[in-house]
């Protein structure tokens, strides 16, 4: 009988160009394809050459499930989009009801990295792997920014945090840890002059943009909000304003982070019954903040919308503190809606809510951080 059967190094080039989902799929094929696309390589390879990769949208419910909704796709109740998602299990602690103890703390390369009293969990929901680091010995409140990353120079997935100190002098102070998840140790850096204050949990998870984390913080007057930026190559703070005429006074923040590869903020004036989208249209130029987009308030002012990210399609998709997730034109237009319930839980950077791109990447292969 003629064999008709592709060569294996022919076979592995187009599985790395389909999307992760349906590559594992197809690790039931045959032994010879499960032995192939189960390698650390394959996955690291799967990554870096992904022709079209999707996004999703993990939401944390009201117990120990989480729904992941796919950007990309049209917003309905029965949609395939939406998946049901088990967060990893805890330790043993017979006394924990740990269903409404998981924080969400960010997303890099597929991992998905959860808080749960003390410990830290690498997990990547494509693939429902995960690794758990114990005895985590920072308190992840207010005043601490942290952001979840992939550091290229090191090759290595990092904890930032920021965390600032007002006990040794009337001068405000912080203090910057890197956690290592390749060697589970804290770098940490000399304390120094931090000028700014925290906006609490919604604008804590930092956003990697061109090299750098950005948070959006408070100068210490706690009237005129500021990106400051932290260059992992070169381990320093630096600041960036935000459009010359914006105060607390007169805008009310929303949320903060990248669309159409820029900065962003969704800010409303006061008063008004419209959501502002501007963007910094050439990096650390002020001159450059650009309004792009007016989203109206149709109902009543809980209606406000939340930009998350751009689809593949250039349509805005956000949050509704009303209780739905939604798709906008670039005129601030809707064009479909989800009603999801749970109000406030929806705002973008809020602590149960991550964006991760589909990923086979392990967090348990060393392999991959070589």
């Amino acid at each position: 009988m003629e064999n008709h059967s592709l060569p294996l190094e022919l076979t592995r080039e187009i599985l790395l160009r389909l999307p992760a989902r349906s590559v594992l799929r197809f690790k039931c094929v045959c032994k010879s394809w499960y032995s192939l696309i189960s390698t650390p390589q394959f996955g690291i390879s799967h990554y870096d050459l992904a022709a079209s990769p999707s996004h999703r949208l993990l939401i944390k419910s009201k117990d120990f499930h989480v729904q992941s909704i796919d950007i990309d796709a049209r917003l309905f109740k029965q949609s395939i989009a939406l998946h049901f998602l088990c967060l990893p299990p805890p330790p043993l602690r017979p006394s924990d009801d740990f269903r409404y103890k998981y924080g969400l703390l960010g997303s890099c390369r597929g991992l998905v990295l959860l808080y749960y009293q003390g410990d830290l969990i690498l997990w990547n929901p494509t693939i429902g792997v995960h690794k758990r680091f114990p005895n985590f010995e920072c308190d992840l409140a207010d005043e601490i920014l942290h952001a979840f990353v992939y550091d290229t120079s090191t090759t290595n997935y990092c904890l930032i945090l920021i965390g600032t100190d007002e006990s040794q002098s009337d001068e405000r102070r912080a203090e910057i840890l890197i956690f290592s998840f390749k060697t589970a140790l804290y770098v940490p850096f000399k304390s120094f002059y931090f000028p700014f204050k925290c906006m609490g949990d919604k604008f804590s998870a930092g956003v990697l943009f061109g090299g750098a984390v950005h948070w959006l913080v408070f100068t210490q007057d706690e009237d005129l909000p500021v990106i400051i930026a932290f260059d992992m190559i070169h381990n320093r703070l630096s600041e960036i304003p935000l459009f010359d005429h914006f105060t607390t006074q007169r805008y009310r923040l929303y949320s903060f982070g990248v669309m159409g590869e820029c900065l962003s903020v969704c800010c409303s004036v006061r008063g008004r019954t419209s959501a502002e989208i501007w963007m910094m249209k050439e990096y650390k130029v002020q001159s450059s903040w650009t309004m792009c987009v007016v989203v109206p308030f149709y109902k009543f002012l809980n209606d406000r919308f939340c930009p998350i990210c751009t689809t593949k399609d250039g349509e805005i998709f956000g949050s509704n503190i009303g209780g739905r997730l939604e798709k906008r034109n670039h005129k601030g237009e809707l064009l479909e809606f989800l009603n999801f319930g749970g109000g406030g839980e929806l705002f973008c950077f809020n602590l149960q809510s991550a964006v991760y791109r589909e990923s086979l990447l392990s967090p348990n292969n060393e392999d991959e951080q070589q």
